[in-house]
């Protein structure tokens, strides 16, 4: 009973998906993150990525730690990394930063045509 608490106290809150891998460039470019966003096509891990930190099911997300700081002030909260954008939940849940780093020229510069 004490082990499955621990799990439900440490486990990452439920967060969408907030982007999509594709082989080429061209089908990041046909998505709406890149065409209706305007979001950057990402190489990473050999594909290319898009994402868009939109609010969704009562989560607000962010692009970065900063501005979701601005707006997480609430006592007990504070921002993590979780899928690509900050949100801002309640203490203790598990982030993911290296899903939050900034990209790399190297990166943004693959996918632009």
């Amino acid at each position: 009973m004490i082990l499955l608490n621990l799990f439900l106290l440490y486990s990452p809150i439920k967060s969408e998906t907030n982007g999509k891998w594709y082989d080429t460039c061209k089908k990041c470019q046909a998505d709406p993150c890149y065409k209706q966003f305007y979001r950057p096509c990402l190489f990473r891990n050999n594909k290319f990525y898009c994402f868009t930190c939109h609010s969704k099911n009562g989560h607000r997300k962010f692009y970065t730690e900063n501005g979701c700081q601005k707006q997480c002030t609430q006592m007990g909260m504070m921002c993590v990394c979780l899928d690509s954008c900050y949100e801002c939940v309640a203490k203790g849940v598990r982030s993911n930063p290296a899903s939050c780093r900034e990209a790399t020229d190297d990166e943004m510069n693959k996918c632009i045509y």
